[in-house]
């Protein structure tokens, strides 16, 4: 990797910090404050087959990791290669099964509009139809891929950049962009991220131990910021 991990940490935790530092005011009625929602978008291209099993073993340490957390964290993964597939619905970390990357399989191209539109989609809506008292008070998109989009039949950049903006600044989603063997940075702003939400990271055994590190610092970072606010 051609940038030190430090840095991407770093500049994570102070992105994070802004966006809280201009979140709303949550009233008595509105949404769990101690409850962290966390959607993985993962590409399954056949390029990603040479870490498929890097993968799973990240993400299962991952996912232990995360459970031991305060709180109540639920995650959601979305899988995606010339289709989109949510291999992980909506699992309390706090009763998480073993394994639960089982079903993460790599072939095929490179649908990533689909899938963040599709994952964007269907948690605003699920969200949408809780009790104000039992939605998330912070939800956080990561978004992995080793290739360009090259396979949407729905979706374009636009849409994406359309829906980051407006969980972003209506709802104050966080969203990263990890991406290998491309431009993190252009290819990120095409879909409306900003610096601070794009990292690059090898497709490697450590570029995907890395990937997982940067997730769990964003997610320390807005537990530890709403702990502050309380």
């Amino acid at each position: 990797m051609s940038n030190p991990l430090s840095k991407y940490l770093k500049g994570f935790l102070n992105n994070a910090s802004k966006a809280q530092e201009t979140s709303p005011a949550q009233t008595s009625e509105g949404p769990r404050r101690d409850y962290l929602h966390v959607c993985v978008v993962l590409d399954a291209s056949g390029s990603m087959s040479s870490v498929e099993n890097d993968v799973k073993g990240t993400f299962d340490a991952f996912v232990a990791e995360q459970s031991q957390k305060p709180g109540k964290t639920v995650l959601d993964v979305y899988q995606f290669s010339n289709s989109t597939e949510r291999i992980v619905r909506a699992a309390d970390l706090a009763t998480f099964e073993n394994n639960l990357m089982r079903d993460y399989c790599c072939n095929g191209m490179t649908a990533l509009n689909d899938a963040v539109c599709q994952a964007i989609d269907e948690l605003g809506a699920e969200f949408a139809a809780m009790p104000p008292a039992e939605r998330p008070g912070d939800v956080v998109v990561a978004i992995l891929t080793d290739g360009e989009e090259n396979a949407s039949q729905r979706f374009t950049n636009a849409d994406v950049k359309e829906r980051v903006k407006r969980q972003t600044e209506v709802y104050d989603w966080s969203f990263l962009y990890l991406a290998a063997d491309i431009d993190a940075f252009a290819t990120g702003a095409r879909l409306g991220l900003s610096t601070e939400d794009c990292a690059a990271f090898s497709r490697s055994p450590e570029g995907v131990r890395y990937a997982c590190a940067a997730v769990s610092t964003r997610l320390q970072s807005r537990r530890e910021l709403r702990v502050r606010e309380d």
